[in-house]
């Protein structure tokens, strides 16, 4: 087992077609380590450097070797389309300001129609150029597609959403995709300084909160795991409502009596009561 410094790699990852395994040939996807010699290991523990990656050769041209030049003769038009074709990379594109601005921007991927999990993703020339068939890659080979990456305040359920209605039509499609808040940004933060959220219990509440699907809920951002929900201050119930209600319903039809017999004043009610408590002034 050999100490290696931090300063001499780097823990990245990769969405597949990268690398592939030195022992199998397969391609690899995950995270993986960079050393300053030039070698990659699969991974993210450099203790443990068992797995090497090396990167996949380029895809093999025609030659003019006698294989090569007996396909060419017997199959001219496709030789000369392969012969002419370039190679396809990984291209990850930034969002730009004015993606930001919108909340999302689309992201292209393509695969090899025999490989289940091969997925690279592309940018919009090359996705382009394959849908449209243009002979600059080899579009028989690869097929393309593209999904929705929603960028601001709270991503990874919606990302999530859509990857899985995606996967109907591109199984796997979602390895490609592992950090599902990736270029996300958190921006107009909301918070209440009091007086405006509420827990359910009545409680006030303080502080940042984010609306979900129209129901304000404690913490900047949505998240998957369980957070409290929040209830506006308009909406909250008032568990002595119905008491103070009636309570004025009473004093309401108290002032109506008072102006129905306005010679009765509140003293001469209270002495009429009083006589009438009394007994009538009868003694021994």
């Amino acid at each position: 087992m050999t100490y290696i410094p931090k300063s001499k790699l780097n823990i990245l990852d990769t969405p597949g077609g990268d690398f592939i395994l030195k022992s199998t040939g397969e391609s690899y996807v995950g995270k993986y380590i960079e050393l300053s010699n030039g070698k990659y290991y699969a991974g993210s523990n450099s203790l443990d450097l068992s797995e090497e990656l090396i990167l996949p050769s380029a895809p093999q041209k025609l030659t003019s070797n006698l294989n090569s030049l007996t396909y060419s003769n017997l199959k001219p038009k496709k030789a000369k389309f392969l012969g002419n074709i370039k190679s396809i990379y990984p291209s990850k594109t930034l969002p730009t300001e004015q993606d930001y601005n919108k909340g999302y921007y689309t992201r292209y991927f393509t695969k090899k129609v025999n490989e289940p999990r091969g997925y690279i993703e592309i940018n919009v020339d090359v996705f382009n150029s394959i849908n449209q068939q243009k002979k600059e890659y080899d579009f028989h080979l690869y097929e393309v597609g593209s999904v929705v990456w929603n960028l601001k305040n709270g991503t990874r359920q919606s990302n999530f959403t859509n990857l899985q209605i995606l996967e109907r039509t591109f199984p796997f499609v979602s390895l490609l995709f592992p950090k599902l808040d990736e270029f996300e940004i958190i921006d107009d933060i909301l918070t209440t300084q009091g007086g405006e959220l509420y827990y359910e219990n009545g409680r006030e509440y303080i502080g940042p909160y984010h609306v979900h699907e129209g129901v304000p809920m404690v913490g900047a951002q949505h998240i998957e795991e369980p957070h409290a929900t929040l209830i506006y201050a308009e909406n909250l119930q008032n568990p002595n409502q119905e008491l103070e209600n009636t309570f004025n319903s009473q004093l309401s039809l108290t002032y109506l009596r008072e102006e129905r017999n306005p010679t009765l004043t509140p003293t001469s009610r209270t002495t009429i009561s009083t006589r009438r408590s009394s007994g009538g002034g009868g003694g021994y």
